[in-house]
């Protein structure tokens, strides 16, 4: 998909920031992101998602190992040329980022998180669906209302605009095994970031991420605008001041 690429800025920093975007997006939502972090003096990496970027069925083809291994990688990568990680976590992109912390231990120096999904208003009717006739369907398409929401990430169109059965069950299963069950592991300075009418995600979600996770420094911070998108126009701004300084105050 064009505009879904890779980005990494190297500006040779001892601080390195690596941004992790969303369920079925690609790294393009975090462009004006990544583009202000290191006019900051930040080195940046937006890696794309295994699966992502290109079509439905390639995502269909991977796993959440495929998921997680592209974190790993680009991590990896970034730690070459800075020495402190900070992870910005995008929706399902906070998932693997709290994913990234409890495997590397105590080497985050902190973790962002922007609406990360724990606990769905619609789990119940996706998982009703899958149960019944989802399982005889290859993809779910994303309903029109979405659009409305910033469900489906359409700010900026290099989405996807259906979502496989399979992987969508995975999405739901990496929730449940490898976010809620290991947030008790991260011991990272934490910035847990939502609207408080979020209309994807229950309001405890990001109240449960706060009370279970072990950091000695954690912070709450909420959004009183109505949907899951926080880089829109109107909440961008306040939203890249407040990632700022958290950054600098925990570096």
């Amino acid at each position: 998909m064009k505009g879904g690429e890779s980005i990494f800025i190297d500006k040779k920093s001892p601080v390195g920031v690596l941004i992790l975007h969303g369920f079925t997006s690609t790294p393009y939502r975090f462009k004006e992101l990544a583009i202000f972090l290191s006019n900051k003096g930040f080195s940046v990496s937006v890696p794309l998602i295994a699966g992502h970027g290109t079509t439905p069925d390639d995502l269909m083809k991977t796993s959440p190992a495929d998921w997680t291994d592209s974190v790993m990688a680009a991590y990896l990568k970034l730690k070459q040329i800075s020495g402190r990680i900070i992870v910005i976590g995008g929706s399902f992109g906070s998932n693997l980022a709290f994913w990234l912390g409890q495997e590397t231990g105590d080497e985050l120096s902190g973790i962002i998180s922007i609406s990360a999904p724990i606990f769905l208003r619609f789990r119940r009717l996706i998982m009703l669906r899958y149960w019944t006739y989802g399982r005889f369907k290859k993809y779910y398409r994303k309903p029109p209302w979405a659009n409305r929401t910033g469900l489906t990430d359409k700010m900026d169109e290099v989405v996807y605009s259906v979502i496989p059965i399979k992987s969508l069950k995975e999405f739901l299963d990496f929730i449940s095994k490898d976010t809620i069950s290991h947030l008790p592991n991260i011991k990272a300075p934490v910035l847990i970031i939502q609207s408080t009418a979020d209309l994807l995600l229950r309001h405890q979600s990001a109240n449960y991420i706060f009370n279970n996770i072990s950091s000695a420094v954690k912070e709450l911070y909420w959004f009183k605008v109505c949907g899951h998108n926080l880089l829109s126009d109107n909440t961008k701004e306040e939203l890249f001041a407040k990632i700022v300084d958290f950054i600098n105050k925990i570096t």
